[in-house]
């Protein structure tokens, strides 16, 4: 049977492997629980399942349980089953993209850390800019939150300050989904914009602005104090934090937009790692990320770590064709 035709059928097997990887298995000489032996085939929920019930223990987590949400574009979801399930989940404003108050999509822990603030800070200072559809908050995502005089939008800020001061101080579970590590910061200011400046702005005054990542120590240091403003306004809330498996839409930093998000979503999980560890009891860690991303039956194996031959032939057909390899003598045995 020709060599890549064998390799196929390979792969082709993997699918009933997976089908019926057999029990989870321990190796009791070795020290080491069923659940931390990597799982096969469709195991993986389960083993995944058994670790968490020890981990998420005394999260308290239940039907009744006010919850708040904010993050990314997947602390949607997070909200959308909450409400479809009706449970106790928390709306002190309405927001078109179900948060529970109306921040809109929370792209990076900086901006995240200025929202905690302007909403337990009473000083913390307004700020306002403008576009061609009006007045707006350049802290939050602005595409629904535009007023027509400067006077209207201070109002309307201040009233959203409020709700989402009573959305943090209310909630005993807070859901904060991270998943995206570049930014537009003005310089004159110093904060971080919620998403890119409207093109009026932009054009108005490009020079202030710069586009960004964070560094792991701004990121971590960023979310402790986040987590400590918190802390100090609700004694009794614990939160959950969770990494959006979601890539990035485009990169303004890297002409590779994959290989950019994909490090930036490894920096943010190193980070919520670090910080979920540092505070047993107050802060747990919920794998979306890991569930999306290491399930793959496409390109893994049944073993779920191994890469299927067709894989392995994608990786090499592109680093030929990226490198000039493809013209050189001799092929792949």
């Amino acid at each position: 049977m020709p060599a890549a035709l064998r390799r196929r059928l390979r792969d082709w097997l993997e699918g009933a492997r997976r089908q019926f990887p057999g029990p989870l298995r321990s190796l009791p000489q070795l020290g080491l629980a069923e659940t931390q032996i990597y799982p096969q085939g469709s195991n993986f929920d389960g083993l995944l399942q058994r670790a968490l019930v020890p981990k998420l223990d005394g999260l308290g987590l239940g039907r009744s349980t006010p919850v708040a949400s904010i993050g990314t574009c997947f602390a949607e979801e997070f909200a959308f089953f909450m409400q479809a399930r009706g449970l106790n989940y928390l709306r002190t404003e309405p927001d078109a993209l179900a948060a529970s108050a109306n921040w809109g999509r929370v792209y990076t822990i900086p901006n995240l850390l200025q929202i905690v603030r302007y909403s337990l800070d009473a000083g913390f200072p307004v700020a306002m800019e403008r576009s061609g559809q009006g007045y707006f908050d350049p802290l939050r995502e602005h595409l629904r939150l535009h007023s027509g005089s400067r006077e209207e939008a201070e109002a309307a800020i201040r009233a959203h300050r409020a709700a989402s001061r009573r959305a943090f101080t209310d909630c005993e579970v807070l859901v904060i989904t991270v998943g995206q590590n570049e930014a537009w910061i003005d310089r004159d200011s110093g904060f971080v914009w919620a998403r890119m400046p409207p093109k009026e702005v932009l054009e108005s005054r490009r020079a202030t602005f710069d586009v960004r990542e964070f560094t792991h120590r701004e990121n971590l240091d960023a979310l402790d104090a986040a987590l400590d403003h918190l802390k100090a306004a609700n004694p009794r809330l614990r939160v959950l934090l969770t990494v959006s498996p979601v890539p990035s839409f485009a990169s303004f930093t890297d002409s590779d937009v994959v290989s950019r998000s994909f490090a930036n979503k490894c920096l943010l999980r190193a980070v919520v790692d670090e910080v979920v560890r540092a505070r047993p009891g107050k802060a747990y860690y919920f794998p979306s990320f890991e569930i999306v991303l290491c399930y793959n039956p496409t390109s893994f194996r049944a073993d779920n770590r191994h890469v299927k031959y067709a894989s392995v032939d994608r990786i090499f057909a592109l680093l030929e064709r990226t490198t000039g390899l493809a013209g050189a003598a001799g092929g792949p045995g």
